[in-house]
């Protein structure tokens, strides 16, 4: 027990003094919540080191009213005086209300003290956190760069040297020279698509966040525009039906989760007689709700969550050519802004892709 004030006549003995829990002779009493009156110290028959000290300081009456808060004892006020029996009922009373304030005041300090280290905690462990996500940002540049230059090189040179022999040697290859080549530079172009989806993936996960005002009408019809001519000479019907409204979003972001929704529906109407397609939308009280609807093969909404995740294919890349990132990368971006994505489909009967962004 640490002394954390005193006053009186004079004396010293108690400031500063720190007495060993073992030498309180009142700390059960103060336990149970009761105020302790000792009128005579010299007529205590069992005495400790304190009481000895407090005898031959001259006192000789001692009241002692614990502080409790919430059924803790978190110290006590102890009177003094020099003259047997002099603590009254009315001494009691006053000391019992002083030693719930003091109480409230003390629980106070202690909860100050313990946010005080939490935060200080919650500091080193920002900060830790913080210097491992900047160490794994470099690891993520590092891979990055090593995809982007690295990968590619040796691509381009399969491609290009795969060109000039169908182009220079087409009369010395056989029908089976000639597929092997083909298959050959269909690979090779199947693996660039695949590190360009990995290097947009990657630079989505690493750009800053920018939100802006978006008109979602205006961005549809600038997207189905950028897709005017594949729409026109597959005879898809494309249907737009998006609401005049703003929200809050990362233009970039709701942009290329929009674009890879409509080239999802455009790829998976392929083999449909009357391919069509609609980009329509609704408003909420707080959110917008857009969606891209096909009427192509669909999927089982047991794979609902799969699909969503990087390099799941629901279908075999021979009848419907992709590298399982586009969606991958929907689900990112709408993340990354607050809002979420989510399928309903049936096998044969198309899929509804759905986005909700925050106004």
């Amino acid at each position: 027990a640490v002394v954390v004030a005193s006053a009186g006549d004079g004396s010293t003995m108690l400031q500063n003094m720190r007495v060993p829990i073992a030498d309180l002779p009142w700390l059960e009493v103060l336990r149970s919540g009761e105020i302790l009156i000792i009128p005579d110290l010299l007529q205590v028959e069992a005495t400790s080191s304190m009481m000895e000290r407090l005898i031959q300081e001259g006192i000789r009456a001692v009241m002692v009213a614990p502080m409790l808060m919430e059924g803790q004892l978190l110290g006590f006020l102890s009177l003094n005086s020099a003259t047997p029996g002099f603590f009254t009922a009315e001494h009691r009373e006053i000391v019992e209300e002083k030693a719930n304030v003091l109480a409230i005041a003390l629980h106070q300090i202690y909860l100050r003290e313990r946010v005080y280290r939490q935060n200080l905690e919650l500091e080193q462990r920002v900060a830790e956190r913080t210097a491992q996500l900047e160490a794994k940002n470099r690891e993520l540049e590092t891979f990055t760069y090593t995809v982007s230059h690295d990968l590619k090189a040796p691509l381009r040179g399969i491609d290009g040297y795969s060109r000039l022999l169908l182009e220079d040697y087409l009369d010395r290859l056989g029908e089976e020279g000639r597929y092997f080549l083909q298959s050959i530079r269909a690979a090779a172009n199947q693996m660039n698509e695949l590190i360009e989806d990995l290097l947009a993936y990657s630079r989505l996960e690493r750009r800053p966040l920018k939100t802006d005002q978006v008109g979602v009408q205006r961005l549809a019809q600038a997207l189905v525009a950028e897709r005017a001519v594949e729409i026109k000479e597959r005879g898809v019907r494309a249907t737009l039906a998006v609401p005049d409204v703003t929200v809050t979003a990362d233009p970039d972001g709701l942009a290329m989760a929009l674009r890879n929704l409509l080239d999802n529906a455009l790829k998976f109407t392929a083999k449909v007689e009357a391919p069509a397609i609609e980009i329509g939308g609704r408003e909420t009280a707080e959110t917008c709700i857009l969606w891209v609807r096909d009427n192509g093969i669909g999927f089982d909404m047991k794979y609902h969550d799969r699909i969503l995740q990087i390099f799941q294919r629901l279908h075999r890349s021979e009848d419907y050519p992709g590298t399982g990132i586009g969606l991958a990368i929907v689900q990112k971006a709408m993340e990354r802004m607050g809002g979420r994505v989510w399928a309903e489909s049936e096998p044969g009967h198309g899929a509804t892709f759905y986005l909700e962004v925050p106004k």
